[in-house]
């Protein structure tokens, strides 16, 4: 699972702008296999047991970064925001998302997961006070009517628990990236990453003793496990903070339309799904509106630098 073009890096000077396609390129082939690798572990493993071991996991690899990088604690005052964040990226995206591609195909949640950053810019644009132009809120409308149908029709002309997982992961992923740039402003992208994971290590830990231990457990699983922990969760997001950092969040940011397309291709080859036409063409139509989106928010004038972490 996995950030988004709203979650500032703040890196201490940019860099070139092909450095910046690179690494957020990166990000953004790491954040499309998060669906995938979640339809592998989640009917095995659990959808909460994957939750809590992806923040175990995440959060050592960030208590090593910030060993290495030397990196202060932030303060007090900004453990709120951090705990948000982090539950909302960290708990509640990847558990509505297993919950949810444990009933549907991966391909399915990819689709879904798409409306992101419209709901993603919808938050911030309320929690702003800002009022986006009429095409904004007409190209979100077009994409969740797009998004709709597809579910309805997906379900044999109902909706179903699945959707409603999905559309809390959508939620869930918002809130933690608006209050996530609110952080990353103020102490950098990556620092906030990590604090946001290791403050929600020791309560992920007491989740994993108390739940049930999964048996006979395939190594398909325990490497979809593994890539969500690893790459969805802290590699992909380090990539991809650093990729805005380097060649500007309303440029690089637009790569993670992408990402659907690339769920929904790793859906197919690793996973074997089939893939009907209604799939990328649905995926096509939210592209489209979610590109609006973001242009319609697109600041005006050259790209400024970020400010110092």
């Amino acid at each position: 699972m996995s950030a988004e073009r709203l979650v500032t890096a703040t890196p201490a000077r940019a860099g070139r702008w092909s450095d910046g396609l690179l690494l957020g390129g990166v990000g953004v082939v790491c954040f499309s296999g998060t669906a995938p690798a979640t339809r592998v572990a989640a009917p095995v493993l659990g959808a909460a047991t994957l939750t809590f071991s992806r923040i175990v996991i995440a959060a050592g690899l960030g208590a090593a970064t910030l060993l290495l990088t030397r990196r202060p604690w932030p303060g007090r005052a900004r453990v709120p925001r951090l705990l948000t964040m982090g539950l909302g990226l960290a708990v509640g995206y990847p558990l509505f998302l297993g919950l949810a591609v444990d009933q549907v195909p991966a391909y399915h949640g990819a689709v879904v997961i798409g409306l992101v950053p419209a709901a993603t810019a919808a938050l911030a644009a309320a929690r702003g006070g800002e009022r986006p132009a009429p095409r904004f809120w007409l190209a979100c409308l077009l994409g969740f009517a797009a998004v709709l149908g597809f579910a309805i029709v997906q379900g044999g002309g109902a909706l179903h628990a699945a959707d409603g997982w999905l559309a809390a992961a959508v939620l869930s992923c918002a809130v933690g990236y608006v209050e996530g740039a609110r952080a990353a402003r103020e102490i950098g992208a990556v620092p906030a990453l990590c604090w946001a994971m290791i403050l929600l290590a020791p309560a992920a830990v007491l989740a994993l003793v108390l739940l049930p231990v999964p048996h006979d457990v395939p190594a398909s699983a325990w490497a979809g496990l593994g890539y969500a922990g690893t790459m969805s969760m802290f590699a992909g997001s380090v990539a991809w903070y650093h990729g805005l950092a380097a060649g500007g969040t309303s440029r690089i940011g637009q790569l993670n339309l992408a990402q659907p397309f690339l769920g929904i291709l790793w859906s197919g080859v690793l996973l074997g799904e089939r893939i009907g036409w209604a799939v990328p063409a649905t995926a096509s139509v939210v592209l489209a509106c979610m590109a609006v989106c973001l242009a319609t928010l697109r600041p005006e004038g050259p790209r400024t630098r970020p400010p110092c972490s």
